[in-house]
């Protein structure tokens, strides 16, 4: 099978994906973006790419849909698959093309529609002229529901999932060592991205609260964005150099040995799906701390960690002194949240289903 797989993003959830498809089929990933591909995909076998920089930023419709036509005429496909519905996803709806699996990734269908009369009507293409839907959550089906009309037999809801071999409890102070990061330290990390959908500032403000006092806490923030000279200069503002460590994105490969050497995980986020980021990291043993976004409820209540409201600082700072004072809490949590993702987050468990979608459509 030749699965032509479209996204405008290039980033680690892309990753999953490529590297699953193209252990099974040929495949050709075609990239419309500013940003680069991150070097994990780049190191694919197996994998045809074809990167390209459309001249309007955010919407490749404008300036690549001959380009897109010309590539689906070459590799003629049997399957296209899109990601981020009204960035890409309107250029299979545009093309004509059948069978086309639109896969929605969050924003594009929870948020970015409803503040914009173009990307609503763009979504509203795609998903009534796609021939399936995929998502993570069964929130984001329902929003498709309830704002499109989309028959509930034309959505197939399965987390995306993660790689349980990888992302697996280890011992904490030898991860500590491996990083050579404090054995004594309450050590909390964050790893989204530093953008204004992901609550950032009010993690910091969080964190500041929290630390108050404190010598022996730091946040690692394993993250990138547009914000990053914004959140330095609040750290250097604040006096918080010694506690908040900015380090950078982190290859998927190397993030379990971050994951068990913290002793929280934290996500301030204002909108999500399900989060691999977390899944990630209740795999690895880490307590949670999450905001009451409706997809992130499928996942944590607090019997396994502590849902939070968003756009708030006093309940993510009253949580992270919940957790520093009971370390046990942690274990509970922890042993809880293990289970769960071995249940049901299993990438290779789940890719079956996305393979099944496959087999339907092009019968």
């Amino acid at each position: 099978m030749k699965v032509l797989y479209v996204s405008s993003n290039g980033g680690i959830h892309d990753y999953r994906f490529l590297k699953k498809l193209s252990e099974e089929y040929e495949v050709l990933f075609l990239h419309y973006a500013a940003d680069e591909i991150i070097n994990e995909i780049d190191m694919l076998q197996n994998l045809q790419i074809i990167s390209k920089k459309p001249a309007f930023k955010s919407l490749p419709l404008l300036s690549e849909i001959n380009h897109f036509k010309k590539i689906v005429k070459e590799f003629n496909p049997d399957i296209i698959h899109s990601g981020y519905v009204w960035q890409v996803g309107i250029l299979a709806a545009k093309s004509g093309f059948h069978p086309h699996l639109s896969m929605p990734w969050g924003s594009d269908i929870l948020t970015e529609p409803d503040k914009s009369f173009i990307k609503r009507s763009f979504v509203r293409k795609v998903l009534k002229t796609c021939d399936h839907v995929q998502c993570d959550a069964e929130f984001v089906k329902k929003k498709i529901m309830d704002d499109y009309g989309i028959r509930e037999d034309m959505i197939t809801v399965f987390p995306w999932g993660i790689d349980l071999t990888l992302f697996k409890k280890l011992d904490k102070q030898t991860s500590r060592n491996q990083l050579k990061l404090n054995k004594e330290k309450f050590i909390v990390l964050f790893n989204r991205y530093l953008e204004g959908i992901y609550g950032v500032k009010y993690l910091l403000e969080a964190f500041k609260i929290f630390a108050a006092g404190k010598t022996d806490v730091q946040l690692l923030m394993l993250s990138e964005g547009s914000g990053k000279t914004d959140i330095l200069k609040y750290i250097t503002e604040k006096g918080l150099e010694d506690k908040i460590s900015v380090i950078g994105r982190v290859p998927n490969h190397e993030l379990p040995v971050f994951l068990n050497s913290a002793d929280v995980y934290i996500s301030t986020s204002l909108s999500d799906g399900t989060s691999l980021s977390l899944l990630e990291a209740m795999a690895c043993g880490c307590g949670i701390i999450a905001t009451d976004v409706p997809a992130i409820l499928e996942w944590i209540s607090n019997e396994n960690g502590f849902i939070v409201p968003k756009a708030n600082s006093a309940a993510p700072s009253k949580a992270l002194n919940e957790y520093y004072a009971n370390r046990n809490l942690i274990e509970n949590h922890s042993n809880k949240n293990s289970k769960i993702t071995m249940e049901r987050a299993d990438w290779n468990i789940n890719f079956l289903k996305l393979k099944d979608i496959y087999t339907k459509l092009l019968k």
